[in-house]
């Protein structure tokens, strides 16, 4: 008793035709920055140094601020950072990247 639900022969190309669209429809997911996105970025906030400091002197929340440009580090370093010492003399100013930590 499955002709109830049976289908048709143009039934069931309609169907294989729907389901590619549904297919094509997911698309892809693409990590990281898009290329629409790049100009973006330097509205974006990232951590920065505003005062001077010297190697071997800790970061701290006075000392680095969440500012913008988006040329430093994320902010979603700042609390990983806080405690840690600079390993040279970081001018105010300067982007915070992970190779003066």
């Amino acid at each position: 008793m499955d002709s109830v639900f049976s289908l048709e022969p143009d039934e069931f190309k309609a169907l294989v035709v729907e389901t590619g669209r549904a297919f094509q429809s997911l698309g892809s997911v693409k990590y990281g920055v898009q290329e629409q996105e790049e100009k973006s970025l330097l509205f974006r906030r990232s951590l920065y140094i505003v005062e001077n400091v010297l190697a071997g002197e800790p970061l701290t929340i006075k000392n680095m601020r969440c500012i913008r440009p988006g040329l430093g580090l994320s902010p979603k370093y700042f609390d990983l950072l806080v405690g840690k010492k600079v390993n040279q003399d970081v001018k105010r100013g300067t982007p915070v990247s992970w190779d003066i930590v």
